[in-house]
């Protein structure tokens, strides 16, 4: 219950937490990180809490993993997303709903991308995050396939206050999965880690699932690196009551969280000058190991 006190404060203090947060290893001859969790390889992390929660929910949190591997003419990046909970928390019935796709206006202002951070009411807008929550507590749940139906619910519609965040006329790369049923994600095991370096969640004793991945191709400009490896990803997390003991959720609740991976570790953040900016030798840590430090400098330059 400490470790869960502490953690919480921890990220409403810094909103989002990086690798230097939760220790990932870093590469030999680097500032920068090789996180490897089961069978997934990872340069950069992002961990934020769900906040607005019950009592009962608390601790709860979304880590995003971004990894890229080079094939041919092509970058492949790998977006997962982990779903952290304290050991003693039973999930609710529960979807995660996944805004894949938005628009570059869902930002955390105009700093650097590799190290912004913020909340979602810095990243969106009040009216559009009460817009998707109020939408998401108004789908009929009460059925087994609740989390089709808040996919669907989504995808058809589009609240005028979110028109400027989504990529098209309505929402697109919308994925909704259920975090409750039989056929749930679940928590990482002892044999599953066995060939892991890195746990990214803190503290490091809350169990961690992989609920979400994207695999996206894209060329080799800093600009699709930036934005395959900086985006802001809005997550909507539903809860709703249902007919079996796994639930002290009374009627449907929701919130957004906007999650991003942060380009820091332990190395670069040692490099770190008086003002709080990295040195220049330390910045593009992510493009050192991704690129093998081809666009250090390129990302330097076009991002910071």
């Amino acid at each position: 219950m400490w470790l869960r006190r502490k953690f919480e404060k921890r990220l409403r203090r810094c909103c989002i937490l990086s690798c230097a947060d939760v220790d990932c290893p870093i590469t030999d001859g680097t500032t920068s990180a090789t996180c490897t969790v089961v069978d997934k390889i990872f340069n950069a992390v992002g961990v934020a809490s769900i906040e607005g929660v019950s009592d009962d929910l608390k601790g709860l949190s979304w880590t995003k993993a971004v990894g890229a591997s080079d094939s041919g003419s092509e970058r492949e990046y790998d977006q997962s997303f982990y779903l952290g909970t304290p050991l003693d928390l039973r999930l609710p019935n529960s979807c995660a709903v996944f805004f894949n796709k938005v628009s570059d206006r869902v930002r955390f202002g105009d700093d650097d991308p590799r190290l912004s951070k913020g909340t979602c009411n810095q990243a969106m807008t009040d009216g559009c995050i009460d817009a998707l929550i109020k939408r998401a507590k108004a789908v009929d749940l009460a059925e087994d396939d609740a989390c089709e139906k808040l996919q669907t619910e989504f995808l058809n519609n589009l609240d005028p206050e979110c028109a400027s965040f989504a990529a098209g006329i309505n929402w697109v790369g919308v994925t909704s999965v259920s975090l409750s049923d039989n056929g749930s994600p679940k928590p990482i095991d002892s044999q599953q880690n066995a060939s892991s370096n890195c746990w990214p969640i803190s503290p490091r004793n809350n169990d961690l699932r992989l609920v979400h991945s994207t695999n996206t191709t894209g060329d080799f400009k800093a600009e699709t690196l930036s934005k395959n490896f900086f985006g802001v990803t809005p997550i909507l997390t539903v809860f709703f009551p249902g007919d079996d003991n796994r639930t002290t959720v009374s009627q449907p609740d929701a919130q957004l969280t906007c999650v991003k991976t942060i380009d820091l570790t332990t190395a670069s953040n040692a490099t770190m000058t008086p003002s709080g900016e990295n040195s220049a030798e330390s910045r593009g840590t992510v493009a050192s190991v991704v690129l093998v430090g081809v666009l250090t400098a390129v990302l330097t330059v076009v991002l910071g």
